[in-house]
């Protein structure tokens, strides 16, 4: 069974729960972007974004993750194969990304898109996280139905794909405020130094290979 159209928003009515105060949130950007930058709609299509407004204005988003494996699953491993000789990683395919830590200063609500939040919304998780980029306009309209809903939420929560022990975050940008997320760390490049040391970890943890 094929993920089927989102509803009209107006009939969505999601699991919200609430990420505290003080919740680190890590992520993986553009070098050209700050710590706390909320993408502006630009990029390649992904799992939940870039997201239109059916005026065709943009609604700016921001990807994170609970821990640094978590974010390195959801970003740079996120198409490495789970076996065979391409279960590897170009040292040169991180050039240009970098990580951060923010945290959570005020209680942000997100529509739940785990465990009993799938069910509540009829759509299981095999068909909403676990599909691959041929889906994504499919998986986005549901971003962008949520986004939609009376609930208003502020983003999403699911659990990561390729690391359950890691939640996995989208907020949106028109509903959060500036003051809702402090930086908490110095941004590294993930092309060298401490930032490629946190790539090499995870990825033995994983078995990947990083190649330089």
């Amino acid at each position: 069974m094929a993920l089927a159209p989102p509803p009209d928003p107006a009939t969505l009515d999601p699991l919200v729960v609430e990420i505290a105060s003080g919740t680190p949130l890590v992520r993986v950007h553009a070098t050209t972007r700050s710590a706390d930058a909320f993408n502006p709609g630009l990029g390649a299509p992904s799992r939940f974004a870039p997201l239109h407004r059916p005026d065709g204005t943009p609604i700016p988003t921001l990807y994170a993750a609970t821990t640094v494996a978590g974010v390195l699953s959801e970003s740079v491993f996120h198409d490495v194969p789970y076996r065979g000789r391409g279960k590897r990683i170009l040292v040169a395919r991180l050039t240009g990304l970098a990580m951060s830590t923010l945290i959570v200063t005020e209680p942000i609500r997100l529509a739940m898109l785990a465990g009993l939040g799938l069910r509540r919304l009829g759509v299981r998780r095999r068909d909403l996280i676990e599909t691959g980029p041929a889906v994504y306009a499919q998986t986005a309209a549901w971003a962008l139905a949520l986004h939609g809903s009376p609930a208003a939420p502020a983003g999403l929560l699911w659990t990561s794909r390729q690391d359950d022990t890691a939640s996995a975050f989208l907020l949106f940008g028109d509903r959060i405020l500036a003051s809702a997320l402090l930086v908490a760390s110095e941004t590294v490049p993930l092309d060298s130094g401490p930032g490629l040391a946190l790539v090499d970890d995870a990825a033995t943890l994983a078995a990947v290979t990083v190649v330089r």
